[in-house]
């Protein structure tokens, strides 16, 4: 069965510039009204109540959101490029066709997050908690989730390329289909019975390493 592509953020052709991004933001904030077809730059949203906001088709770069509170916040036909994402509280933040590029999202706490044709590229997720995230239709590709919580997660379409995973925890996550041969896969957190690797696909130093999740001595 051929695979599903992953469809790219719809943007404009000229998303209009935000001069006054955060004063945009704040009026946003306030009718509860969905921010659309905006390009903010240098936006400092740090440690701002962003609850239940909606974006759609808007460009993100060098945007700070360190510290905000984006619960059920949704992102939708959006571009981030080099934003910063570290200490975000987002649970149930919905993301739907938005790519990530040079985002770094150190101790991020998205659980039970939606992530639908998302596409991440160079990001920097260490320690964040994804836990019991919606996946569909994503790629990871030179992503950085060392001692990141991707425990219960739902996937379906998800491809993963040169990326890191050194104390992650993949508990009760089927890993079923995942190839991990390019990518770092080193001290993981999965189930006892080491259920969650059953049909992942792994290169043989990374299997060396895994055998010791069943007490398997490898010479």
């Amino acid at each position: 069965m051929k695979e599903k592509p992953i469809l790219p953020p719809s943007l404009p052709d000229r998303p209009e510039p935000a001069e006054r991004g955060e004063e945009l933001v704040a009026m946003a904030r306030a009718t509860q009204e969905p921010l659309a077809r905006w390009r903010f730059s240098g936006l400092d949203l740090c440690g701002e109540d962003l609850r239940e906001m909606r974006f759609e088709q808007c460009v993100f770069e060098g945007c700070r959101f360190t510290g905000a509170d984006l619960q059920g916040a949704s992102f939708v036909d959006c571009l981030l490029k080099n934003c910063e994402f570290s200490a975000v509280r987002a649970g149930e933040a919905y993301f739907l066709r938005c790519r990530f590029q040079g985002v770094k999202a150190l101790a991020a706490s998205l659980p039970d997050c939606r992530l639908a044709h998302v596409q991440m590229t160079e990001c920097n997720f260490t320690e964040a908690n994804f836990t019991g995230a919606s996946v569909e239709q994503a790629r990871l590709e030179e992503c950085d989730l060392s001692a990141a919580s991707l425990a219960e997660w739902r996937h379906k379409g998800l491809s993963l390329a040169h990326s890191r995973f050194f104390r992650t925890s993949f508990f009760k996550t089927p890993l079923a289909g995942l190839d991990f041969t390019d990518s770092e896969l080193e001290g993981v957190t999965v189930s006892d019975d080491a259920a969650e690797l059953k049909g992942a696909t792994v290169n043989v130093r990374q299997a060396a390493e895994l055998a010791r999740l069943l007490g398997v001595t490898v010479r």
